[in-house]
C-alpha cells in the first residue's frame, strides 16, 4: 500500500472516531457527574444504572414531570421522596425534587432500597417503574422477574430502554 493511501486511510479513521465520540457524548450525556459519581458510592451502585435511569426518566431535565406526578431527573413521586426524607432525616418540600442533587440522592437511595428488598437488577428496574407492591406479582418462587406476566406495556418498555442504556453507559465507563 502506498504512503498516501495509509495517511489518507488513518485522517478518515480518526474523523470516524472523532464524530461517534462526539455523537456518543450527544446522545448519552454525563451531566450532573460529581453527583452520580458521590451518591452512586454512597448508595453502592453503578453509576451507569444511575444515568440510564436519569436518561430514561427524565432526559436529563430537571424540571420534568409525568403525568402522573412524577418530579425531576430520576422521576420520584412526592409521596415516595416524603418517605425518603424521613428515612434520611432531611427536611421534606416537593419543589426540592427539582433540585438535581436532592433528586439524585433520593433516587439513589430508592434504587439500594429495592436492591435491598429484590435480588435481580430486572425486578430492581421494573418496581422503580411500577412500584414494589405491582412487581411482588410478577415474580417467580425464586424471585426472578417472569417477564409474560408483567401487565404493564410501559414498564416492559421500560425495562428494554434501562437496560440499554445501562449498557451504553457500562462501556462508556471503560478506561474513566
Amino acid at each position: 500500500m502506498s504512503r498516501k493511501i495509509i495517511i489518507s486511510f488513518s485522517i478518515v479513521l480518526a474523523i470516524i472516531t472523532s464524530l461517534f465520540v462526539i455523537f456518543n457524548f450527544m446522545l448519552f450525556p454525563k451531566k450532573y457527574k460529581a453527583n452520580v459519581n458521590f451518591y452512586a458510592e454512597k448508595y453502592n451502585l453503578e453509576t451507569g444504572l444511575v444515568y440510564a435511569v436519569i436518561k430514561t426518566e427524565s432526559n436529563f431535565k430537571t424540571t420534568a414531570k409525568s403525568p402522573s406526578g412524577a418530579m425531576g431527573l430520576m422521576q420520584l413521586m412526592p409521596s415516595t421522596a416524603k418517605w425518603i426524607a424521613k428515612e434520611l432525616g432531611v427536611t421534606y418540600d416537593e419543589n426540592s425534587l427539582y433540585d438535581y442533587d436532592t433528586n439524585i440522592n433520593f433516587g439513589c437511595y430508592y434504587l439500594r432500597y429495592l436492591f435491598d428488598r429484590f435480588d435481580y437488577l430486572d425486578v430492581v428496574i421494573c418496581a422503580y417503574n411500577a412500584g414494589e407492591t405491582v412487581v411482588k406479582n410478577w415474580l417467580n418462587e425464586d424471585g426472578k422477574l417472569i417477564e409474560d406476566k408483567i401487565s404493564f406495556s410501559e414498564t416492559k418498555n421500560y425495562l428494554k430502554k434501562v437496560k440499554n442504556y445501562y449498557r451504553v453507559y457500562g462501556i462508556n465507563e471503560i478506561g474513566e
